[in-house]
């Protein structure tokens, strides 16, 4: 009992450390947009993508291109706005260039005096810092940046014919990827956890057939032995902690190199991706092709004066499977290769899972923990030390680097090398995002093998200390983590940013199985890895028969 207690206290304490965390807020808001070129009849409409900050202006910009106001488009040559205006722009869009002295919020008030409804500043060669404006709500008409290309066809439809400019801002509303992702990751979790219970080399119809025989991972002790318990817990705890730490810390360090040097150890990631999805295809179709008899064949060779064997059958296997890989290095970059990175990550993910076997719950529950404050961390605080105000977590995601992509015009978009180790999934409904970038959806293979890692314990533990029943806790943590990811998802819809899913599955999967364990009095086995003297003489009656 005392044991509980001081782990509630314990847990009371993190979350109250914790929660501030969350409301963690970047003060710089980035945008993007669309602005919308059309022919006084709508005949002809051509869209460019735009940057903003809606901290800028005052008044409610529009969601889709139907409900947005079409403003008629007026600018003259080299207008800037930093000279006094005598035109008239009442009702009117006007582009402006970046040349000149004067600031953003000079340039904004006298178009906005003159009547402008819509102003688009057009990158050029100027020196306009649009980086370091701390004015807020300086505006009436809404303020938009576009890039050089973009300023160059719109100048050359308005020398065709008279248009008219819109602006608007595409709502990414719930789209059916989400539901793919959803399956994808649940579907990992259950079959990768179970899967785990059977050895590596058997085959398909063997895994079919035969039951799990209590595993071998999990430390067993009798009576005696759990004497020794309170001596070692303290010196066990700090060793489980410190190897907990170790793992962050080498995660926490790929991610800052990645941040700083990207686009030199983005290559080492792919190479990384690359070898273990070989490996984890290669696992996934073993079961399937040692069904096949010719495939365990050995041959013989004689090589330094010494005989080896080698089987052809396994090594062809596993080049198949790194051929695979390489067509998908050389594909990397075309929109339709990404059903392939999704099974390559999802062979990633479950011969992770299946094969990584963790000795209890306290591990386990360590560097959940630990993971649960690194994603927080990485995703609402180091806005507030980042330049652009974007995560480092979202900036590596997304394929950029530290010194790229601060709050300006928008670049043409070019294909950039991204980290494969996500589950990728593109829009399937059609969004005038796509002007600006490609938009997928997207969940990290850590979101995955992370309670992937605490299923496989639970159905462990179930095997070993329940054997021939139902295996609750595997349910259990497996419906848990599928109850996560709905909240995750919701969070993701209901507030509009990237959201840290671990920040929601972690307690829901941690919350699932010790609620559990608690109810049928075996939290301290499952905490240790030891299911009793009972499951011992359980294993010993099986092997006698």
């Amino acid at each position: 009992k005392q044991w509980y207690q001081r782990r509630v206290r314990g847990m009371k304490w993190l979350l109250l450390v914790l929660l501030p965390l969350a409301y963690a807020k970047s003060e710089i808001v980035i945008a993007h947009g669309v602005i919308a070129a059309s022919s006084k009849d709508s005949t002809a409409i051509n869209k460019f993508c735009v940057t903003f900050n809606p901290d800028w202006f005052t008044t409610t910009y529009y969601f889709s291109e139907k409900t947005a106001p079409k403003y008629s488009f007026s600018t003259k040559e080299g207008l800037n706005g930093c000279q006094p205006i005598t035109e008239s722009y009442v009702n009117k869009s006007v582009v402006i260039v970046d040349t000149g002295s004067c600031s953003v919020v000079e340039r904004s008030q006298r178009l906005v005096d003159a009547g402008a409804k819509l102003i688009v500043i057009a990158r050029t060669e100027g020196t306009l810092n649009v980086t370091d404006v701390k004015e807020s709500n300086f505006s009436t008409a809404p303020i938009v940046l576009i890039n050089q290309n973009s300023y160059n066809s719109i100048i050359n439809e308005r020398e065709k014919a008279p248009i008219d400019l819109s602006f608007y801002s595409p709502v990414t509303k719930f789209d059916g990827n989400v539901i793919l992702i959803y399956v994808i990751c649940v579907f990992c979790i259950v079959v990768g956890s179970y899967w785990s219970l059977y050895p590596k080399d058997m085959k398909l119809s063997e895994i079919w057939t035969t039951t799990p025989k209590p595993p071998i991972r999990l430390t067993l002790q009798t009576s005696e032995d759990e004497a020794d318990d309170q001596d070692s817990s303290k010196g066990s705890l700090l060793t489980n902690v410190l190897f907990g730490g170790v793992i962050v810390g080498i995660m926490a360090g790929m991610l800052l190199l990645l941040y700083f040097a990207y686009k030199y150890f983005v290559f080492v990631f792919m190479a990384l991706f690359c070898v273990i999805a070989s490996t984890g295809m290669y696992s996934i179709f073993f079961p399937i092709m040692a069904e096949i008899d010719c495939f365990h064949t050995r041959w013989q060779i004689s090589f330094m004066k010494k005989q080896r064997y080698f089987a052809p059958c396994k090594i062809a296997l596993w080049l198949a499977c790194f051929l695979v890989t390489m067509v998908w290095f050389t594909l990397r970059h075309e929109y339709n290769i990404w059903p392939l990175q999704v099974f390559m990550g999802i062979c990633v993910c479950l011969n992770i899972i299946k094969s990584v076997p963790l000795p209890n719950l306290k591990i386990i529950a360590i560097i959940m923990i630990m993971l649960f404050i690194y994603d927080i961390f990485f995703v609402f605080i180091t806005p507030l030390f980042t330049k652009d105000g974007v995560s480092i977590m979202e900036r590596v995601a997304t394929g950029s680097s530290s010194n790229k992509q601060v709050f300006d015009a928008p670049s043409d978009y070019v294909p950039g090398e991204q980290i494969p180790l996500s589950i990728k999934v593109p829009y399937f409904q059609d969004t005038d995002y796509k002007y600006c970038m490609p938009i997928y959806g997207m969940i990290g293979f850590g979101d995955i093998v992370i309670p992937g890692l605490l299923t496989g314990y639970a159905a462990y533990f179930d095997t070993l200390a329940h054997p021939g029943t139902t295996k609750w806790y595997y349910i259990i943590t497996c419906t848990s983590y599928a109850v996560g990811l709905i909240i995750t998802y919701g969070a993701l819809i209901g507030m509009g940013i990237a959201q840290p899913a671990l920040l929601y599955l972690v307690p829901c999967c941690l919350l699932g199985i010790v609620g559990t364990a608690l109810k049928r009095g075996e939290l301290r086995a499952m905490w240790t890895g030891r299911a009793g003297v009972a499951a011992i003489q359980r294993i010993e009656d099986v092997d006698e028969e």
